[in-house]
């Protein structure tokens, strides 16, 4: 398994915390660092470069207010700005964990945590790259801070797939919506170790559909894109005897790749998120929506086959073509099947 070249910290009074989190994501990530006292902190600040810091919100025995993992958090945005946040919180620290967002923290985690969460998360939150600095302008000028929320917009090729429930309407009204809300968090949650394994990130979740995606190195590498697709699918194939005691169907789905250059940049102050706008999320979700038109549950675009270049002994259909408004070309459309 190839590891994300970066550090981590996690600093955490608990030493079964601190043992478990490095146990995970030592598995991910090439150098985890744990801390069990605070006071620490500096040291390894001055003698390491952390691209993400996990902190626990209160050290003190006895201390719930939380104001102990802002300090920290305080700490952080003042000798190391460019190192990513992520606040460990229990159930009653949950508002102060709000707080810390809005103070400049990345994000936060629930104690006891799901080890698939939890993992997915870090990996997020170190895949947002270096926090960038905030930027100083002349005194002379009437604005002299950038606020550090706001990321420049930039340039970036990635892959996209949008994977949907088939039926789902009709699966909605069979369950009533209380069971169905339990299998799509279900079926999300059995997809999210395929989606890990083969370097994906799930960008987000709209009503039945997820969207998961690559920078496009990632994605095109070893076909992670699609061996992703298919790894869900036997992954659901081995649950099935879970899905049909539970819900009496197992889920059925279906999915569309594309590729190309998307804006990305960070939106929001209270809730910060790292959002993807052109053509190419469009064109994603609309490849996906003719794969009940062709009968496939799997299609992509040629300009994803022609990058994907290491899958020997795969076989590729060319199926049919997408005609795109404002596109002189229509986007070829295919499928395959795995060797």
């Amino acid at each position: 398994m190839n590891k994300e070249k970066g550090k981590i910290l996690i600093v955490d009074d608990d030493e079964s915390v601190l043992m478990v989190s490095k146990y995970l994501l030592s598995q991910q990530f090439t150098e985890v660092i744990t801390l069990d006292d605070p006071e620490l902190l500096n040291d390894n600040l001055k003698s390491n470069s952390i691209d993400v810091a996990l902190l626990d919100m209160n050290y003190t025995i006895g201390a719930t207010t939380g104001e102990e993992g802002m300090n920290l958090l305080q700490t952080f945005k003042k000798e190391a700005p460019s190192t990513r946040i992520i606040m460990m919180t229990a159930y009653s620290d949950l508002d102060m964990a709000i707080r810390t967002i809005k103070e400049g923290a990345d994000d936060f985690i629930v104690k006891p945590w799901d080890n698939t969460k939890f993992i997915s998360i870090v990996l997020s939150t170190f895949r947002m790259g270096p926090k960038p600095t905030p930027a100083i302008k002349p005194q002379n000028t009437s604005s002299t801070i950038i606020p550090e929320n706001k990321i420049e917009m930039k340039e970036v090729e990635r892959v996209f797939m949008f994977l949907d429930i088939v039926s789902a309407t009709a699966i909605a009204e069979k369950l009533g919506h209380l069971k169905y809300f339990e299998l799509l968090n279900d079926f999300f949650e059995d997809l999210e170790a395929s989606i890990f394994a083969h370097h994906g990130e799930i960008y987000q979740y709209v009503g039945d559909e997820v969207v998961i995606s690559w920078p496009i190195d990632k994605g095109i590498e070893n076909g992670n894109c699609l061996n992703c697709f298919f790894s869900i699918a036997d992954t659901i194939k081995s649950l099935e005897g879970k899905y049909m005691k539970k819900y009496q169907l197992v889920p059925g789905f279906k999915a569309g790749i594309h590729c190309g250059k998307v804006i990305t940049g960070m939106v929001g102050s209270f809730k910060r998120e790292i959002v993807y706008t052109g053509d190419v999320l469009n064109t994603s979700s609309r490849i996906e929506g003719q794969c009940n038109h062709y009968g496939v549950k799997l299609l992509f675009s040629n300009d994803l086959k022609e990058k994907i270049t290491s899958l020997n002994g795969w076989e590729f259909k060319e199926i049919g073509r997408l005609k795109l408004r404002g596109k002189k070309v229509d986007t070829r459309l295919f499928t395959c099947l795995k060797a």
